[in-house]
């Protein structure tokens, strides 16, 4: 059974902090369902390759580099700074597939970065 909507905010300051890192834990017995991310930076990623935030979910004893994607195309952490980027499934940002989306006891949702985030700072 699917639980009522609760929102989780994660806060990067500075690039240092921005590591692949769970960022939830569901609770056993527990299901929720992905519906929407929302990303925004204040300094861009600068690197000459891409500089990218997916969002994963992770089976127990799997990290967060080799789990599955949430997303259809991951944030281009190279985008404009203070813009607010929201993906939804009704705008196919993220997967179709529900089963997909949804987490269940044990799972983890996790943020998996890609590039050199030299310069980028204050990831929300």
């Amino acid at each position: 059974m699917l639980k009522d909507a609760f929102i989780i905010n994660k806060v990067f300051a500075s690039n240092g902090e921005m590591v692949d890192t769970p960022i939830f834990v569901c609770p056993q017995g527990a299901e929720y369902e992905v519906v929407e991310v929302n990303e925004r930076h204040t300094t861009a990623g600068s690197n000459g390759g891409a500089v990218t935030m997916n969002l994963v979910k992770a089976a127990d004893a799997v990290a967060v580099a080799g789990a599955t994607t949430l997303l259809q195309s991951e944030f281009d952490m190279k985008s404009t700074v203070d813009t607010l980027v929201r993906k939804t499934t009704a705008n196919s940002g993220l997967v179709t597939a529900q089963a997909t989306r949804t987490l269940t006891g044990g799972q983890a949702l996790g943020l998996d970065f890609t590039g050199t985030l030299t310069a980028l700072a204050g990831v929300v």
